[in-house]
């Protein structure tokens, strides 16, 4: 079963596929809490897919930091993690 079934089930169907954040710390953090929780039950590919298809919302004011959000590579972050 794919992480993001899990996941849905988990929570009755009630989920958005989708994070808020404010700078490329809080990325790493959920994508950590996130391999924490399925690495052992789940493949380096089934993680990084999850996050592929995850839509991300820049909440400040930095145009930098919101670029590097948006640019922030899950694949090479998990690869790195794992």
């Amino acid at each position: 079963m794919k992480i993001i079934d899990i996941i849905i089930n988990q929570r009755n169907g009630h989920y958005c596929h989708a994070i808020e954040v404010s700078d490329t710390y809080e990325i790493e953090s959920i994508v950590e809490h996130i391999i924490s929780e399925f690495e052992y039950s789940h493949s380096e590919d089934d993680i990084i897919e999850f996050f592929d298809t995850m839509s991300i919302y820049y909440l400040g004011e930095n145009p930098e930091m919101e670029e590097a959000v948006h640019d922030f590579n899950f694949r090479e972050h998990i690869q790195n993690t794992i």
